[in-house]
């Protein structure tokens, strides 16, 4: 009972995160409209927010290591929920932008403890983290769809109310659970990646993977930032597009693509997670030189397809970091690779703003994604393998 309790709890808190972090960039096209200032000053209320989201995991990593993975998760859920509450009740830039703030700093807690509990209760690792790793993207698909369908319907100030309420609703629940011992406060050390690279190793495999984190990161949030808009100007005119029907693409794209989490996880306990991960930026980074310059309708097959590989790889990655991790250590080390894949969020924030601005598209973000993403390949097939990971040819 309690495995499977967990299980929902780390799911969900998965999906709400995901999608209060996402929900923003649908719903600022209705505030757009309501509020009468620009796409660009409007984007840029989420800069804080967005750092928070990154700048904060450090110290849910330590607190959720010191003290309770599943207290943090309780914690998140009361916090994310209250925060978009008051996010629907602002009434002017500056509190937006305060709550919206509030709402980063809280959606920071999930990775560091979420990921860290999957970690270290599961069997089949990379299958856990596969079938946990298909909310986050599925989060991001119910935030847009419900978020376009309620901005049309009854107004963007409904958009954060409704998921807020729901949202604290979880974390008294869980709380509840927790109290009552349902659900276990102490935190638990699995010893499957007991088996640690060589001393000589650790300095190489630290760059290589800071760098990459870094990378796929910023790939990752300048799709999630950009693409409503992207849709917006290159199909809207072609397929006849609202702020609903935006949301519904962009939702079915990051539910049907976060399925990929889980065949990247079950592909992680049967293969090299090292070449899972390599080719996979690699695929990326090709496509994504494709999708700078694409105009027409087969757009949304290829962004599916380029969101799919970004998430199948994340189960490889994240049993990589257990595996150079100390146990006691684990949920700082996913606090340090989610600082680095969202602070780099404001950056994005940013660029997506400021290329807009002066030449009303994004391409050349999506080229140098396809950059990075292509070189990552070279540098992530230099890792050390372990003797245990060396497959025939």
């Amino acid at each position: 009972m309690q495995t499977k309790l967990a299980t929902f709890y780390a799911a969900t808190g998965h999906l709400f995160m995901h999608m209060f972090a996402a929900i923003y960039f649908v719903i600022v096209l209705g505030i757009e409209d309501d509020w009468q200032f620009s796409y660009a000053e409007l984007i840029d209320l989420w800069f804080v927010g967005s750092l928070l989201v990154g700048l904060g995991s450090i110290p849910a990593g330590w607190l959720s290591d010191r003290w309770s993975r599943t207290g943090m998760i309780a914690i998140m859920f009361l916090g994310l929920g209250l925060a978009s509450i008051f996010c629907g009740f602002s009434d002017s830039k500056f509190s937006l932008m305060i709550n919206l703030s509030i709402l980063g700093l809280f959606c920071s807690i999930y990775h560091p403890a979420g990921i860290s509990w999957v970690v270290n209760m599961s069997e089949n690792t990379g299958r856990a983290l596969g079938f946990n790793n298909i909310f986050g993207g599925v989060g991001i698909g119910i935030g847009a769809l419900s978020s376009g369908f309620l901005v049309d319907h009854y107004g963007w100030q409904t958009a954060f109310i409704l998921p807020g309420v729901l949202s604290v609703l979880l974390g008294i629940f869980l709380s509840w659970h927790i109290y009552t011992d349902t659900i276990q406060l102490d935190n638990t050390h699995t010893t499957k990646f007991s088996e640690n690279p060589q001393q000589g190793d650790y300095f190489k495999i630290i760059i290589i993977m800071l760098i990459s984190i870094t990378c796929v990161g910023f790939t990752f949030q300048v799709l999630q930032t950009s693409l409503p808009k992207v849709i917006d100007i290159r199909l809207t005119e072609l397929l006849s597009l609202d702020t609903a029907k935006i949301g519904m693409v962009v939702s079915s794209i990051y539910v049907i693509s976060g399925l990929m989490n889980y065949v990247g996880g079950i592909a992680a306990d049967r293969y090299s997670v090292k070449l899972i991960y390599a080719y996979g930026m690699l695929v990326q980074g090709l496509l994504l030189f494709i999708f700078a310059g694409m105009d027409h309708t087969f757009l949304i097959a290829l962004a599916l397809v380029i969101v799919a590989f970004n998430s199948s790889i994340l189960p490889a990655e994240n049993i990589l970091l257990a595996r150079f991790a100390p146990a006691e250590y684990q949920s700082m080390v996913y606090g340090i690779k989610f600082i680095l894949s969202f602070s780099i969020g404001p950056l994005v924030v940013f660029l997506v703003a400021r290329s807009y601005t002066l030449t009303g598209e994004f391409y050349y973000l999506y080229f140098i994604s396809g950059a990075l993403m292509s070189v990552l390949f070279f540098m992530i097939l230099s890792l050390p393998l372990r003797k245990s990971e060396v497959i025939s040819p």
